[in-house]
């Protein structure tokens, strides 16, 4: 029987690895610590952004403003977490995603252009969000006090839908930020 330290000095000199290491692997451990960092860098311009839509005034009429259209005030309060989250469980997900690559449990990994356009378009998807919005707001704004007399009555049922507009708007870019980026990291480990 040997020694535990006959054992551990045949260990180090035992050939058993020929040192291949899985780029994939590495690749994808790099792509979590790019949504860490891109996550934090995004993080001021999303708060500005979103303290810029919730002090949002009609410049046309002042008595309009973020808290007139349906469910818009509470939604755009609740981005900045959303983001946060988000780029957090990117992180940690495409990291562990790496790690299991580098053991060889996931399998064949799958980095193309294909994959890293879906991860990039889920970040375009908040910031093209959060950047049409006040224009959204002042164009809803615009249709909705006329030329001053307000919205026209023939036009039915047009009030209401203009009024949750925005917040359709910003449910659809936050829909499309998660699905893209989903959809790019389950095609690393596809």
């Amino acid at each position: 029987m040997k020694s535990y330290w006959n054992k551990l000095k045949d260990s180090f000199t035992e050939k058993k690895e020929r040192g291949e290491i899985d780029i994939g692997g590495i690749l994808v451990m790099g792509i979590g610590m790019v949504f860490l960092a891109v996550g934090f860098i995004m993080y001021p311009i999303i708060m500005t952004a979103t303290d810029a839509l919730l002090a949002w005034i009609c410049t046309a009429n002042a008595s309009i403003t973020d808290a007139t259209f349906t469910g818009f005030t509470a939604i755009v309060g609740i981005v900045p977490l959303l983001v946060l989250i988000g780029f957090l469980s990117a992180a940690v997900f495409s990291m562990y995603l790496g790690v299991k690559i580098m053991r060889g449990a996931a399998g064949d990994t799958k980095l193309d252009l294909g994959t890293m356009l879906l991860l990039g378009l889920s970040l375009i998807f908040i910031a093209i969000g959060l950047i049409i919005l006040p224009v959204t707001l002042e164009a809803i704004c615009s249709v909705l006090t006329g030329d001053g007399s307000g919205l026209s009555a023939s036009y039915v049922g047009l009030s209401p839908i203009l009024l949750v507009t925005p917040l359709m708007i910003l449910i659809s870019f936050i829909s499309g930020a998660v699905i893209s980026g989903f959809f790019g990291i389950k095609r690393l480990g596809a």
